[in-house]
């Protein structure tokens, strides 16, 4: 049965099984926000362990099902190495250097700190943060860009890498108005990256640098 899907209804299938509950609670978060006219981002470990839980059954079903179809695990590119680390450190830095500077071109052009609209509340634990470190930025960068771009690379790189943007954007929803403006061009990049490289693990180093920060910040 899985072998006679279409190539674009397994590319539906397999993006609403990896994101359609990440999508389905940004939405909600984003609703309350838009309802209490603030945006309050609450980190704590119920939330985290939800992340982890979420995606070690949509990831292992999306495996089986990709296997299935024939998808072999070097079609994503999943090599870690040191030379690649090192990259994803790089990628990191030029990323959020070039976000921060799309940012305050925004605040400088319209007067508005979107940033300080913003109201991150961190209630997590070390191993609570450890286990997302070691599978959310993995589980995003194979099936939110390389997954994506491989599966529409016939289309060409303009159509790939923005599905990825787009479905790291719906699924940040909850940030409020700042997501357009940090997470679109971000995934952006992570996608243009990716069709370069062809290498996820850049983009899960870079990925974890950031929910790092950005959890601590």
């Amino acid at each position: 049965m899985l072998r006679k899907l279409s190539p674009a209804g397994e590319l539906l299938l397999v993006n609403l099984l990896c994101f359609g509950p990440f999508a389905v609670m940004s939405a909600r978060d984003l609703m309350q926000s838009l309802a209490t006219h603030s945006t309050t981002l609450l980190y704590d470990d119920r939330r985290l362990y939800t992340f982890v839980a979420i995606e070690v059954v949509c990831g292992t079903l999306s495996i089986l099902l990709l296997r299935a179809r024939g998808w072999r695990r070097s079609d994503f590119g999943l090599r870690a190495n040191f030379p690649l680390t090192i990259a994803g450190l790089v990628l990191f830095l030029v990323a959020n250097v070039s976000i921060a500077g799309l940012y305050l071109l925004f605040k400088t052009a319209t007067g508005l700190d979107l940033v300080a609209r913003m109201q991150p509340v961190t209630r997590t634990t070390w191993p609570a943060l450890v286990l997302l470190l070691a599978i959310d930025p993995l589980y995003e960068e194979t099936f939110e860009v390389a997954y994506n771009i491989r599966a529409t690379e016939k289309l060409g790189p303009a159509f790939g890498i923005t599905l990825s943007a787009a479905i790291r954007l719906i699924c940040h929803l909850y940030q409020g108005p700042i997501a357009p403006l940090t997470i679109l061009p971000l995934g952006l990049i992570f996608g243009f990256v990716y069709w370069k490289w062809r290498r996820v693990w850049p983009l899960a180093v870079a990925h974890g640098w950031a929910m790092y920060f950005g959890l601590h910040s």
